[in-house]
Order: C-alpha cells, then sequence, then structure tokens
C-alpha cells in the first residue's frame, strides 16, 4: 500500500474543511457529515477554531481508496497562521488548491499559489461551490491563468453553475490541454509544431509528468457540500500526485483512520 499526504489549502472560507470532511465520508471514515456551522467536523477538535470558525493549527486525517491511503492535512487558511502552513507544506506530496467559484481568485491564494510553485509540489486546483449563486466557471479559468498561473487546463466541465442544478463531468485532455502543456512540455511543443498531431496518449503522458513535477495545475470543478466533482478530484490525486512516502501499516481500503492531530476549520470552510 501507498500512501499520498495531501495538504489542503485556500483563503478563509472557501471550503477545506467541508472537502475534508466529504472526502472522508464518501471512502468510509466517517460515518456521517461533519457541518462546519455546528463544530462537529473531523479536525475540528479546538475550542477557539469552532468559535471563531477558522483554522488554526494543522490537522491530519486519513481514507482508504483501493491501494492508496490518503493523509489529509487541512492547513490554516486565514494568513495569521502562515508559519504553520509553510511548516505543513514541507511534508506534502501534493496539494489541493481551492478557490470559491464566487469568490473567485483571493489574496490568500495567491500567496499559497507562488509558495507551491516555489516548492514546485504536485498541486491540482480545485473551484469548489460551484452550486452556488453568483458561481463562475469559464471567467474564473480566465483569472486563474492570470493572477495564479498560465499554466493550468480544467479537466471537468461544469453545466448549470450557480443553481442547485450544477453537475461535473469529466472533460478529456484534448487539444486545448496539449497547447497549454507545450508551454512547458518540449515533447508536446515539437508535436504540435512539427507533428505528427500528440494523441491523446502523449498529451495524458505529458499531463502526469508535468503534475509531478510541479510545473503544470490540473484544474477540476465541484462542491465540497454537494459532492459534485469530488471523485473526479480523488481520481486525479490518485492518478497524477506521485506517492514518496511507503506505506508499511498494512491498512485495508475503506478504512477508518483515527489518526487526527491539531484542530483545525470551522465557519463557512
Amino acid at each position: 500500500m501507498r500512501t499520498l499526504n495531501i495538504g489542503i489549502l485556500a483563503h478563509v472560507d472557501a471550503g477545506k474543511t467541508s472537502l475534508t470532511e466529504r472526502l472522508l465520508f464518501d471512502h468510509g471514515a466517517v460515518d456521517r457529515l461533519g457541518s462546519v456551522d455546528a463544530g462537529d467536523t473531523r479536525t475540528d477538535d479546538g475550542g477557539i477554531e469552532r468559535r471563531r470558525g477558522i483554522t488554526i493549527r494543522s490537522a491530519v486525517a486519513a481514507f482508504t481508496v483501493g491501494d492508496t491511503r490518503v493523509n489529509l492535512i487541512d492547513t490554516p487558511g486565514h494568513s495569521d497562521f502562515v508559519a504553520e502552513v509553510e511548516r505543513a507544506l514541507e511534508v506534502l506530496d501534493g496539494a489541493v488548491l481551492l478557490l470559491s467559484a464566487v469568490e473567485g481568485v483571493q489574496a490568500r491564494t495567491r500567496v499559497l499559489m507562488r509558495a507551491l510553485r516555489r516548492l514546485r509540489l504536485p498541486t491540482l486546483v480545485f473551484v469548489n461551490k460551484i452550486d452556488r449563486a453568483g458561481a463562475r466557471t469559464d471567467g474564473l479559468l480566465g483569472d486563474v491563468r492570470r493572477l495564479l498561473t498560465p499554466h493550468v487546463a480544467p479537466l471537468t466541465e461544469v453545466t448549470d453553475a450557480g443553481t442547485p442544478r450544477a453537475r461535473v463531468a469529466v472533460r478529456a485532455p484534448d487539444g486545448r490541454t496539449a497547447e497549454a502543456l507545450a508551454e512547458v512540455d518540449t515533447e508536446i511543443l515539437a508535436a504540435l509544431v512539427d507533428g505528427p498531431e500528440p494523441t491523446g496518449q502523449d498529451v495524458a503522458r505529458a499531463l502526469a509528468a508535468r503534475t509531478a513535477d510541479g510545473s503544470f495545475h490540473p484544474l477540476y470543478h465541484g462542491s465540497a457540500l454537494g459532492g459534485q466533482g469530488v471523485a473526479e478530484l480523488v481520481e486525479g490525486l490518485l492518478g497524477l500526485v506521485p506517492a514518496t512516502t511507503p506505506d508499511t501499516s498494512g491498512g485495508t481500503s475503506g478504512g477508518t483512520s483515527d489518526d487526527t492531530s491539531g484542530g483545525t476549520s470551522g465557519g463557512t470552510e
């Protein structure tokens, strides 16, 4: 069994703890979804955090999928606790950077992406809250490319964004993905310039390689509260983030982990 240490990072209130709860619930690590507003989330055990509704200390919870154990590190979103986040980054195999589809790219999001890019940490972008009124998708992608990194491509697409009917569908890597990858992958660039055109397999291989070395960022859409798009995000984590930590614990699929340290999150995350 392999182990992935995945950090969940975001500007405060983008939905980090709600995503952590959803991942744990969907994979059988908890028997019910904790509520951030109620202060009963798995990684929410600090009185101050429950009252203030923000993450102060990083907390760890785990779930298993097949032969992979995923340790989730829910990090503080508030700028006052940047040192805690920096310590967490040192032990990660990869990260999920959350954005709100309503608020978009925020100040803390930009700080976090700069740190992730500096470390060349494999990072998937997750656009949360697609079912909230005012949610944007296409316009937000432009903001991500302009304000965070140009090296990003969506692997899902949304219908009925901004409504309770919002749904997510997989978007297979295509010519647009290849064009985005060409900026960081010389083989894809050569194929586009000189031919023959890169195949779907070529694009998929380049996507995996460039995600693994932290130079490219797949983007997913979903709703942590509603559950849309979370399965696709997990598939991306398993398929695109290389594990650097061997697991000798002999854990089993669908198991429950009690390895929660520190307190985290509340409020509207």
